[in-house]
């Protein structure tokens, strides 16, 4: 049954993903990385462990086109998923201002509702997340999305860290009534990540008081002695 689910779960979250544009048949250099082991991305210097609470990291695959980026793939037992994606908007890499940040998540969240006029198939809606609250500096949003008799629940992420988006997309079978607290727990640890690494760039070390040398003292006395 859980081989089955995770069949099932990762053939949908990929015809969801290639809708919504986030990977291309034209992609080019694509290097994938060790599974079993940390991962820590080069731009970012993002460290991403091998698990994070019941996901299991499986791949990662780096794209050297900044707008695909690099893919981080973790799933868990029941066949869920849990994608983080670190990408540019452009090809030059540029950083992202926090105003096209938030008109990102504006559009990829208005993309993922307008599904349904690239194949009436589909139909997604939104999900309210009783007592669910965002990360701070972060975008969140629940999803039940039909695809003919497929159906599964998807959360999105989007937060803004060192000029780059970070996109994490967790998908997940309705039936496994655990899993929305297992993804809220993988974007809390994704989020709290981003947070202590900002907070580690900012403090920095007070300068220790200055101290003239003795020798400066000495220099300057005779000066000040002959002027008076």
């Amino acid at each position: 049954m859980t081989r089955f689910r995770r069949t099932l779960l990762t053939g949908a979250a990929a015809g969801f993903l290639c809708l919504c544009g986030a990977l291309s048949a034209g992609a080019q250099d694509v290097f994938l990385r060790p599974a079993m082991e940390e991962f820590v991305d080069k731009d970012t210097r993002l460290v991403f462990p091998a698990q994070v609470d019941t996901f299991q990291k499986v791949r990662v695959r780096k794209n050297e086109n900044p707008v695909f980026g690099t893919v981080v793939r973790y799933e868990n037992e029941l066949g869920s998923c849990a994608d983080v994606y670190i990408y540019s908007l452009d090809t030059a890499a540029k950083p992202v201002p926090q105003e096209t940040f938030e008109k990102h998540c504006r559009e990829t969240d208005q993309g993922i509702l307008d599904l349904s006029k690239q194949n009436p198939k589909i139909k997604v809606e939104h999900l309210d997340a009783a007592g669910r609250k965002a990360p701070e500096g972060g975008f969140e949003a629940y999803y039940r999305i039909q695809n003919g008799s497929t159906q599964m629940d998807s959360v999105l992420y989007l937060a803004l860290y060192k000029g780059k988006l970070i996109k994490v997309r967790i998908s997940y079978s309705p039936e496994d009534s655990e899993e929305p607290a297992h993804a809220a727990l993988f974007i809390d640890a994704v989020a709290a990540m981003l947070n202590k690494e900002k907070a580690t760039a900012e403090k920095k070390p007070e300068s220790p008081p200055r101290q003239d040398k003795p020798e400066n003292n000495a220099d300057t006395a005779p000066k000040a002695a002959a002027q008076a």
